[in-house]
């Protein structure tokens, strides 16, 4: 399956990368004119400004060369370059460079259509987590806690040293921790500090705290806490974990009992 994607999308990046010449050619097919006339028009015109001439010569190309380094940012640009060519096709002004048409020619809405397919394949991961996640909303909702077992550090301010432990629920408005090893005096709310998390591609995250609660418990004391302060960073990361472990409970549901156990 990986090689097929890989063979479509180097299919892709020489079709990208050909592009100008492609038009030039069903521009030709469907006007019949002159070669010498279609390359003085496109190529020689002197009425064309840099921006329009890159436009139709590097664009595409670049595009495509981006493509074939197989990218997560590559395809982003890929991506953009293909919205702009799209935006400039539709807003094409009658009889203007480089087609001298009325409207574009059929092929180059055939390209612009494959290439917006293949972005659309391409932003499908993302834009399935991001937008058409029918929980979405309750990733937002601070009111929505998830289950975790992450590893975390307590640090609080003007106390030396820290505590060890796991969170055990989280959500986009706090976090609740187990203290397994306590190596600073007992906590207690409207204490302020900061909290690393390990998440399970040990990435640590930093948020800045401030306690609500503390409960005394026989396997560890639970303190729970509200995240203050927080800059897009380390939201977007915090948003990022909330989807993942949202998903992990959707698919502990579907499992049969046969299948946890």
């Amino acid at each position: 399956m990986k090689n097929s994607s890989s063979k479509i999308i180097l299919l892709l990046s020489g079709f990208l990368i050909l592009d100008p010449f492609l038009r030039i050619l069903s521009f030709k097919i469907s006007t019949g004119m002159d070669w010498a006339l279609i390359w003085d028009n496109i190529v020689e015109n002197g009425n064309v400004s840099a921006f329009r001439f890159m436009e139709f010569w590097i664009f595409t190309p670049l595009a495509g060369l981006f493509l074939l380094t197989l990218s997560r940012f590559a395809n982003i640009i890929y991506s953009i370059l293909t919205l702009y060519k799209f935006y400039s096709l539709v807003t094409y002004t009658p009889y203007d460079w480089p087609y001298f048409a009325a409207r574009p020619h059929f092929g180059a809405f055939c390209i612009i259509t494959v290439n917006l397919v293949f972005v659309g394949i391409l932003m499908w991961p993302l834009m399935k987590k991001y937008i058409f996640s029918y929980h979405f909303k309750d990733v937002w909702d601070a009111r929505g806690r998830y289950h975790a077992n992450f590893k975390a550090t307590l640090y609080l301010n003007g106390r030396e040293g820290f505590s060890c432990g796991r969170i055990k629920n989280i959500s986009s408005g706090g976090a609740l921790i187990n203290i397994t090893d306590i190596k600073i005096p007992m906590a207690k709310p409207k204490d302020e500090g900061i909290l690393i998390i390990e998440t399970d591609n040990k990435e640590h995250l930093y948020f800045d705290i401030e306690l609500v609660n503390t409960t005394i418990a026989p396997k560890g004391d639970l303190i729970g806490m509200e995240f203050v302060n927080m800059g897009p960073k380390i939201s977007l990361a915090l948003l990022n974990m909330l989807i993942d472990l949202r998903a992990s409970d959707a698919e502990k549901e579907k499992r049969t009992p046969s299948e946890v156990l």
